[in-house]
């Protein structure tokens, strides 16, 4: 049973608007594809665009380190040109699809791994939004350990919008809510739906019941007329999904609905707790065919 009183949500704590979006970079071909969209997302919240590229450190033998310091130096003078030649060609295709040409970016280089840069940037500048691209394809050792987008999804703090390569429309009409029947699941739909203000979608809020359990069936149910009673704008619905597997489920759920982003909530794990943990969450996020935006439930 939910328990949800009009304060709990909407004055619970002020949403607080997206100004700053974090978009790390490899330069690779589906990042491009995904910063177009990253533009096109900016635009629509009037927020600062802040483009990161992560350098590797050279390491070299002990008695080398002026060897290893020029050449960490190259990488960085080359990641400068790099990084003007990405937003270019970037700024091009945004103006293409009419959108992106008020958008203010601003560039960082960071030397170090990926995912620590990434997620200590997003802290350090509180971004409101990471925005990561990811490809459609990926490696054994990827499918095995997780790769940087997997990484990001797990450990930030703020939400993670992720773009898939394949991706071919800036537009969000249709979005899905996951909902795990989490005692909180109330106040994170109200936060999706106040998320999701400059598009006016239409919003499907699904639960797998991998169970068959009646009674979460009818909490689900509860949860609908909640809504309907309390927040009657939001263009919402609730339907349960029967299946063995949520990711699968709610990817078919995505495809007949045309939908044109998915969103999920990530929880937290402790430390040794989150190394064995694989969540239905990064599953979604390594092989997902829509946008996803992950949420991080407070801890």
């Amino acid at each position: 049973m939910f328990f949800f009183e009009k304060n709990n949500i909407v004055n619970s704590r002020a949403m607080k608007e997206i100004t700053t979006i974090l978009f790390p970079t490899d330069f690779s071909e589906p990042a491009q594809h995904a910063f177009k969209y990253c533009l096109w997302l900016a635009e629509k919240y009037s927020a600062q665009v802040r483009l990161l590229h992560v350098i590797y450190p050279e390491y070299e033998a002990m008695d080398l380190p002026v060897v290893a310091t020029q050449a960490t130096r190259a990488k960085i003078n080359a990641a400068k040109e790099a990084l003007q030649a990405f937003i270019d060609l970037g700024m091009a295709q945004a103006k293409a699809g009419g959108f992106g040409q008020k958008v203010e970016i601003v560039t960082d280089l960071e030397i170090g791994g990926p995912v620590n840069a990434i997620v200590q940037v997003a802290e350090r500048d509180e971004a409101d939004l990471i925005v990561l691209g990811t490809r459609g394809e990926h490696n054994a050792l990827e499918r095995t350990f997780g790769s940087v987008t997997t990484g990001v999804v797990g450990r930030a703090r703020c939400p993670v919008w992720v773009v898939p390569e394949h991706n071919q429309k800036e537009d969000i009409h249709v979005a899905v809510y996951a909902s795990n029947l989490a005692d909180c699941d109330p106040y994170y739909i109200w936060k999706v739906g106040k998320m999701l203000e400059p598009f006016s979608p239409i919003l499907h809020c699904v639960h797998v019941n991998m169970d068959g359990s009646v009674e979460r069936v009818l909490d689900f149910a509860d949860l609908g007329a909640i809504f309907a009673q309390k927040v009657p704008t939001l263009q919402i619905n609730f339907q349960t999904l029967e299946g063995d597997s949520v990711t699968d489920a709610i990817e078919e759920f995505a495809d007949n609905y045309d939908a044109d982003l998915v969103i999920m909530l990530s929880p937290h794990y402790g430390w040794v707790e989150g190394l064995f943990h694989r969540s239905q969450t990064r599953k979604m996020a390594l092989h997902t065919r829509v946008p996803l935006l992950v949420l991080k439930e407070k801890e």
